[in-house]
């Protein structure tokens, strides 16, 4: 039984995440009226939360000036990160023909040195595949199709993002922390921004956000203190009856140390080169 909700895309098992791509909130169409309002609790950044004894209650669509600073503060912060890596684990829900909601679990490493620097490598359920980018050129893989293809590409991160988005119908792995870290997303797009309280992600205490805007439901945990990392991210599409969800949990080492050959894709003896094509057209071919 195949899912409808995400599309495999260009043929080397990289997916649009439709979840993925309503958190950033530049790329979304501009918003309609007013959502309804949500449930939080009436609280201020840093008060812990005591679930056993916690009542929520119902609250007015709103958008809480400590909310929307969190993002300006998350994205400043992530723009001042000239080097990082980042190991995710990911659970995105896909609505089979029948109805029934089933979830595929990924494994991300990104790797990145601005401001022309990217390697992605995806584990999961399409087996291991990839991205990687050197400045001039970038190049995606699928190892369990014995695939990969090498193109130019833009002269920054920033570029190649909104180039695999627009051109190829390819979404960057991790796509929402270039969004976040452009410095160019529109917080209007948001009908409600609620800040819900203080919670434990793994070892880290992190501030919990929701936001609501046309189509999507979300959530944010933004760790505490100087360093205003995202630690989980919960997006809910409400477009579809299902209400299928994209979960994302992060950890980060700043100021890694890379090696040469990071950026660098050597492909196997066996592997095939093809040709990438837009979106627009025909799919992929093999290279004579």
């Amino acid at each position: 039984m195949r899912d409808r909700h995400l599309p495999a895309a260009a043929g080397l098992g990289f997916r649009i995440p439709s979840l993925s791509s309503l958190s950033a909130l530049g790329i979304v169409a501009c918003m309609a009226a007013a959502v309804p309002g949500t449930a939080a609790h009436a609280q201020t950044a840093g008060a812990p939360t005591d679930a056993a004894s916690s009542t929520v209650v119902a609250a007015p669509a709103e958008r809480q000036p400590e909310a929307l600073g969190a993002l300006t503060k998350m994205g400043d912060y992530l723009r001042s990160l000239a080097r990082f890596e980042v190991d995710a684990t990911s659970a995105t829900d896909a609505v089979l023909d029948n109805g029934q909601t089933v979830s595929f679990a990924h494994r991300t490493e990104l790797k990145v040195q601005r401001p022309d620097r990217l390697r992605a490598d995806v584990t999961g359920s399409r087996g291991p595949r990839g991205l990687v980018y050197d400045g001039a050129t970038f190049t995606i893989f699928n190892t369990n199709k014995g695939y990969y293809s090498k193109n130019p590409a833009p002269d920054s991160i920033d570029g190649l993002v909104r180039e695999l988005s627009t051109t190829y119908g390819i979404e960057t792995p991790l796509a929402d922390l270039f969004y976040w870290g452009n410095g160019k997303v529109d917080d209007t797009a948001l009908t409600s921004a609620l800040f819900i309280g203080l919670e434990r992600i793994d070892s880290r205490w992190c501030n919990h956000y929701a936001y609501r805007q046309d189509g999507a439901d979300w959530e944010l945990w933004l760790q505490t203190g100087s360093r205003p990392l995202p630690c989980r991210m919960i997006i809910t599409d409400t477009t579809q009856p299902a209400r299928p969800r994209h979960v994302v949990t992060y950890h980060w080492t700043l100021n890694p140390s890379f090696s040469s050959s990071t950026f660098i894709y050597r492909p196997s003896a066996d592997a095939r080169a093809i040709t990438l094509r837009p979106a627009s057209q025909a799919p992929l071919e093999e290279s004579e």
